[in-house]
């Protein structure tokens, strides 16, 4: 049996389903991982700004990943994490970013801001209480960024209710050292 017709130089149907085969049984032989640890998963965040607003996903544990935004008008920081059993956000989140990166009441005038989504692993009795990211907003005229913890309970989150606040873990200032947040 000829693999490829020499005229023509296009494969047949049963060329085609040999080499196939003859791929997978290769790749079963030779790839497979019998035995072996499972690969790795790897985690995907996205990030993007536009003029008013800017969004991000992140992962909150092994199984889900959550999506945030941040409207530049009035510094609330939103989110939530798809519930897998509904398709509806189990989970939602909110803050205001305004007095944690300095800003004062009433004086905002059109401010612009970054948001980074970041992986976290938190120690001791923090660690089952938080999402294994953090979330980086950073004022863009002055450099001031605030690290947020997620918190996270995948039960509670299955169960719904009210927005959960996000949690203002320290802040760095790169024009004058860094200062805690209070």
């Amino acid at each position: 049996m000829s693999f490829v017709a020499r005229r023509t130089g296009r494969f047949d149907a049963a060329s085609v389903v040999a080499i196939a085969v003859l791929s997978a049984a290769v790749g079963a032989a030779f790839g497979g991982r019998h035995g072996a640890a499972p690969l790795p998963r790897a985690a995907a965040m996205t990030s993007l700004s536009h003029e008013s607003f800017a969004v991000c996903t992140t992962p909150i544990d092994s199984a889900v990943e959550g999506f945030f935004i941040l409207d530049f008008e009035t510094g609330d920081l939103t989110g939530g994490v798809l519930n897998q059993n509904t398709s509806k956000f189990g989970a939602s989140y909110r803050c205001n970013v305004l007095k944690d990166l300095g800003f004062k009441a009433g004086k905002v005038k059109n401010p612009k801001f970054l948001l980074v989504p970041g992986l976290a692993s938190f120690a001791g009795t923090a660690g089952g209480l938080m999402a294994q990211s953090v979330l980086y907003v950073t004022d863009a005229a002055t450099g001031v960024t605030v690290a947020y913890g997620i918190p996270w309970n995948a039960q509670q989150a299955a169960a719904g209710g009210g927005p959960m606040e996000l949690v203002a873990l320290d802040k760095a200032a790169p024009r004058g050292g860094g200062a805690k947040v209070q």
